[in-house]
């Protein structure tokens, strides 16, 4: 079996396990690493995700009605926050023995704990847990539950969208965006949104704005009818430097190059997020790409009267269908936890309509179950729920859900970016070399 990465520094599994085994007396051992919450762990089913403080109020609730519902099963309710950090203690905790009994699984890192055998295939327990798979969004069954297994029950998901700043558009007298526009009618938009609006010889107004990440990218490359590998995943040359793909990198890129749509804040910095929201909340951006996790922070802005917004899909390049990248996420549960009776309970309930309309206030995704979706988007007067419904529906999950060394890949394909924007190099060659680098990785260079 081919070896996976787990932690997103090219390890493959098994040294990645034992790398991560001899690094447990540096993190001091799991069970002091993750945050206590009960005396006696060893009889407790903890859940851990990587909620942050906002979040983690929501799934204390959700934890609160588990309890309730089910007064005989200890519950811990855990958070590490932060990406990096999460996947590396739970690789640690499943490697020495302390693994946890419920954990959420990030789609991206589902096919090398999906590959890897560390994780409970929850299917034979569905009945007795009164679970009905087909409940869920196909988007999310097709990735944690392929026929005939059950590696994750879904929790949520979000498409990427454009969001635009009403008022900015008002003043600039430009029509909002509807859904099936264009590149063309994107670029013009940030285009006339791009204003020296006090008339001292400076722009202060910009149309759109883009941290300088691949992650942003990907939507974009889909739209314009590129791809970066070829369909069973083995092979980058040919798709990522092809000619569609390159012309995505080039538009991506002339938008701040060319266009100066973009703040010159994002143009030097990656990870950038803080500052280009301050522009949106302050009415000097006009649009910026996210997910529905945003909604959450521009609801309060808007409730206090600072902002207008509305939602839009990904435009398209003329002639292509629509699309757009989802990123999901599951409750997974290892298959050497110790309780699995109670820790497929607990699963089962996290995933729950009681839990998924509890989350659906905080804004953070679409609930996973169709059923709890389309509750969310009928109660909302805004009609954003349903945007971002409308949004997902010809939407593809992320390359990372599909190929075990994405990580690696990842890392490789933020070139596409930096060689043309901080170089000047021409996209062209870079993505073909970026595109044989990847084939390495992939061990499908010749």
């Amino acid at each position: 079996m081919r070896t996976v990465n787990l932690t997103g520094r090219g390890l493959g599994f098994n040294r990645a396990v034992r790398f991560a085994v001899s690094r447990k007396r540096l993190f001091l051992g799991l069970a002091t690493l993750l945050a206590a919450c009960t005396p006696g762990r060893q009889d407790c089913v903890r859940v851990v995700s990587w909620a942050d403080y906002r979040e983690l109020a929501l799934e204390q609730e959700v934890v609160d009605s588990l309890r309730a519902r089910h007064p005989g099963i200890p519950v811990c309710l855990e958070s590490l926050e932060g990406s990096g950090i999460y996947r590396e203690k739970i690789l640690t905790s499943i490697a020495g023995g302390t693994p946890p009994g419920v954990f959420l699984l990030d789609g991206i890192d589902a096919p090398a704990f999906i590959e890897s055998g560390v994780l409970l295939d929850i299917a034979p327990y569905l009945p007795r847990v009164g679970v009905r798979i087909g409940a869920f969004n196909p988007l999310l069954t097709e990735l944690f539950a392929p026929a005939p297994h059950v590696w994750a029950i879904p929790k949520g998901f979000t498409p990427m969208v454009i969001y635009y700043n009403r008022t900015v558009f008002d003043a600039a007298g430009v029509p909002y965006p509807r859904p099936g526009w264009t590149w063309d009618q994107f670029r013009a938009a940030a285009r006339a949104l791009t204003r020296d609006t006090d008339g001292d010889g400076r722009v202060d107004t910009w149309g759109f704005g883009w941290p300088r990440e691949f992650f942003y990218l990907q939507s974009w490359i889909w739209t314009g009818g590129g791809d970066l590998l070829s369909p069973d995943g083995r092979r980058a040359t040919g798709y990522l430097d092809s000619p569609a793909t390159v012309a995505a990198v080039q538009f991506y890129l002339d938008l701040a190059l060319v266009d100066s749509v973009v703040p010159r804040v994002e143009l030097f910095r990656k990870n950038s997020g803080v500052p280009i929201t301050r522009l949106f909340y302050g009415n000097r951006l006009g649009m910026l790409q996210s997910g529905h996790w945003s909604m959450k922070s521009y609801g309060e802005h808007e409730r206090a009267g600072r902002l207008r917004y509305g939602v839009a899909p990904m435009p398209v390049q003329d002639g292509q269908r629509p699309v757009t990248v989802i990123y999901s996420s599951g409750w997974a549960v290892p298959k050497d936890a110790p309780h699995r009776r109670w820790n497929v309970v607990v699963a089962a309930f996290m995933g729950s309509a009681t839990a998924q309309r509890i989350r659906a206030r905080g804004e953070l995704e679409l609930p996973g179950l169709d059923a709890v979706a389309a509750e969310v988007a009928a109660a909302d007067t805004t009609g954003r729920e349903a945007e971002f419904v409308a949004a997902a529906a010809p939407g593809r999950q992320s390359w990372g859900t599909r190929v075990r060394k994405w990580r690696e890949l990842e890392d490789a394909l933020l070139d596409l970016l930096d060689r043309p924007f901080l170089r000047g190099e021409d996209p062209g060659p870079v993505a073909h070399d970026v595109a044989r680098r990847i084939d390495r990785i992939l061990g499908s260079a010749p």
